[in-house]
């Protein structure tokens, strides 16, 4: 079994109008993590980063994961220093990517 993190925005979604409420799912990002989950690897997905705004961020991430059908194992407030870690070293999306081909 592997442990992953995956931040949410820019990873299992895209907020390109910068709008987290109205974010898209990366569906193929989706898909890859959902495979992990299914062969027993560990994952852990982190909420986008709220200040001030008055969002309930966890609330806001969990509707969209179960909306998107996203499986994982917790939901943890905040965001890690790297968009994905594979056990303990960080690696970029495009690297997770080519790990899955």
């Amino acid at each position: 079994m592997r442990y992953w993190v995956f931040d949410l925005d820019g990873t299992i979604c895209n907020t390109d109008n910068k709008e987290y409420i109205e974010a898209k799912p990366n569906k193929k990002m989706i898909k890859l993590v959902n495979s992990l989950y299914n062969k027993g690897d560990y994952i852990t997905i982190y909420t986008a980063r709220g200040s001030g705004s008055g969002i309930n961020w966890y609330d806001l991430t969990y509707d969209q994961l179960k909306r998107w059908k996203v499986k994982y194992n917790k939901l943890l407030l905040g965001k890690p220093r790297g968009d994905i870690y594979v056990d303990d070293r960080s690696i970029k999306p495009e690297e997770f990517m080519e790990m899955m081909r």
